[in-house]
């Protein structure tokens, strides 16, 4: 299960005790829950308060393994490093991942090393880290998995509106990294969460991104860091900076373009409805162009069978997440082969 929990706004106590009572009612048999933008508050040294604190006592109680990123996105708000003294607002949230197995959150880096194979987290260019969690899940001791390690990814990634390049930086950070893990290691791949992409998926199945918006940045040279790919004629081009944006969104939810081996569990599940963003959706934008989008996934890589995929949305008889957060949350049924 993966759900945006809406922090970023603070927490009341009554909207935290409809999320603990939504939990109870419809999640007590979820065995990975990836929960995004989650208030957090020092309360001592070593403990946390706000919903957070709430989440991490609700969860061990019912028996989870836990880890989060809070830590970092204190350590990040209270810096005086610039950049981030002027972005505090954006990290008073963190991501979580409870785990009815062992779990332990893996380290990040910016170093390449192990000559370009995935031996750490490289090519991590971000400076939202507390926002990709990456965390190994210990299976060995479950008969149900053919594997010995999971590997999932949490993310909650920014939103293009105020943060475009920031966005991109995650977006392309994700693809790349687990473009590498899946090409060099079997090890199974599962990443959830917020993704503020794409603008609308289609019945079929095809994508609108978000980016044709962004041209008013295109004109600047070397703007963003932009890419040089060579076309089928062996010229060597520039990507427009929306035109990476939306190839950036393209890769990650439209498999004609992405070649990183994770597809979308919405429309892999074998059992499940399979709809547009507008008629079954996570986020509503009141203003927004579409109103109402499809912003929170879970892919997976090939080693999964994917059995169902539900949006609680209230829609389709499901459950309706949207009363205590304003993201539904997406639930999929999976299996190892």
């Amino acid at each position: 299960m993966s759900w945006n929990v809406q922090g970023e706004i603070g927490i009341s106590d009554t909207r935290m005790q409809r999320q603990l009572r939504f939990l109870e009612a419809h999640a007590s048999d979820i065995d990975i829950l990836l929960l995004q933008a989650v208030n957090y508050e020092r309360t001592g040294d070593d403990d946390w308060g706000g919903q957070l604190g709430t989440l991490c006592d609700y969860l061990a109680e019912h028996n989870y393994s836990i880890v989060h990123t809070g830590d970092w996105a204190e350590e990040l708000a209270t810096s005086n490093v610039q950049p981030h003294t002027d972005i505090v607002g954006a990290h008073n949230r963190c991501n979580l991942i409870a785990s009815r197995w062992p779990i332990e959150r893996r380290p990040l880096t910016l170093r390449n090393q192990g000559n370009r194979k995935p031996r750490s987290l490289n090519y991590y260019y971000s400076h939202f880290p507390e926002k990709m969690l990456v965390a190994e899940v210990d299976v060995s001791a479950s008969p149900a998995f053919t594997t010995n390690t999971l590997e999932l990814w949490n993310v909650g990634i920014i939103n293009g509106a105020n943060w475009g390049e920031e966005k991109l930086n995650m977006l392309e950070t994700i693809y790349g990294r687990i473009y590498l893990q899946t090409s060099k290691t079997d090890i199974p791949v599962l990443l959830g969460g917020d993704f503020n992409a794409p603008k609308r998926e289609e019945a079929d199945g095809s994508i609108v991104p978000h980016g044709e918006n962004a041209s008013q940045y295109t004109a600047y040279p070397d703007y963003g860091d932009p890419h040089h790919l060579r076309d089928s004629a062996g010229d060597v081009g520039e990507l427009e900076f929306k035109q990476r944006w939306q190839l950036a969104e393209a890769r990650m939810f439209d498999p004609d373009i992405g070649d990183w081996g994770l597809e979308d569990v919405y429309w892999a599940a074998e059992e499940s409805v399979k709809t547009s963003s507008v008629e079954d959706y996570t986020h509503i934008l009141p203003n927004g162009t579409p109103a109402r989008k499809r912003l929170d996934h879970v892919l997976v890589s090939q080693q999964f069978d994917v059995e169902t995929c539900t949006l609680w949305n209230g829609e389709l008889e499901s459950p309706n997440a949207l009363h205590a957060s304003d993201h539904a949350a997406v639930v999929t049924r999976l299996r190892t082969e």
